[in-house]
């Protein structure tokens, strides 16, 4: 009996012990579609070169989920004139541009959410014919506040731009629409489970056996010596 309650007990410590264990926090992720499409405006922020150029981005939404209506951002352009098209990224490096800072978008709105992403491996094409710009991006998520903070993810950005008025005011702003689709990726924290009542139990049933086991083998000795004396 006694290996027996012996092996009982020590399962019983495994036991609470891997129970606690499983109170630390369990990482998780949930997946959020986004699906948006934005009445958006450019206009020229800072020439730098002949090719390149800063430009400034915004648009508003009356479809964005999460209350991501508004977006804001810097981007940095390069025009090639040889093919009439032209590339983009928010990183000055992209094109060699040493010093300079950062750019980027951020979605955001009335609430606490926000949206931040970098700008990849943007490539556009201008129509003469037309007075239109038509591009792709993709661009790399970055973090965010609300329910976005630590967010991950990939967003593609499609979007076409009327120019016409820019022969007549190179520094206007050139107005279109831009789309951004993809996914949205936002680790969460929880406790699995909530172990503390339980757990608490659990080891008072241990220590209660515990004691009543010693009370019952201090009886079981005194009576085996009662029983060796009265023979």
């Amino acid at each position: 009996m006694l290996r027996s309650y012996n092996s009982w007990l020590i399962s019983g410590i495994i036991a609470l012990i891997g129970f606690g264990s499983s109170t630390e926090k369990a990482k998780a992720q949930t997946t959020y579609t986004f699906n948006a499409t934005y009445d958006a405006s450019s206009a020229l922020l800072n020439p730098i070169t002949e090719e390149i150029t800063s430009q400034t981005v915004s648009g508003v939404s009356n479809n964005a989920p999460f209350g991501l209506t508004k977006a804001s951002g810097v981007l940095y352009i390069k025009s090639d004139s040889n093919n009439n098209s032209f590339s983009f990224s928010s990183n000055p490096e992209t094109f060699g541009l040493q010093g300079l800072p950062q750019g980027g978008v951020r979605l955001f709105g009335e609430g606490d959410n926000k949206l931040f992403y970098a700008v990849e491996n943007g490539r556009g094409v201008i129509d003469l014919a037309n007075l239109t710009t038509t591009a792709t991006n993709t661009n790399i998520i970055t973090g965010g506040e609300g329910w976005f903070e630590g967010a991950t993810g990939t967003l593609t950005g499609s979007e076409v731009y009327q120019i016409g008025n820019l022969l007549v005011d190179p520094t206007s702003s050139s107005k279109g629409t831009v789309t951004i689709t993809g996914t949205i990726e936002v680790p969460l924290t929880q406790k699995v489970p909530e172990p503390n009542n339980a757990a608490a139990f659990l080891g008072i049933s241990i220590i209660g056996a515990s004691f009543l086991f010693r009370r019952r083998r201090k009886t079981v000795s005194i009576l085996s010596g009662s029983n060796y004396k009265t023979r």
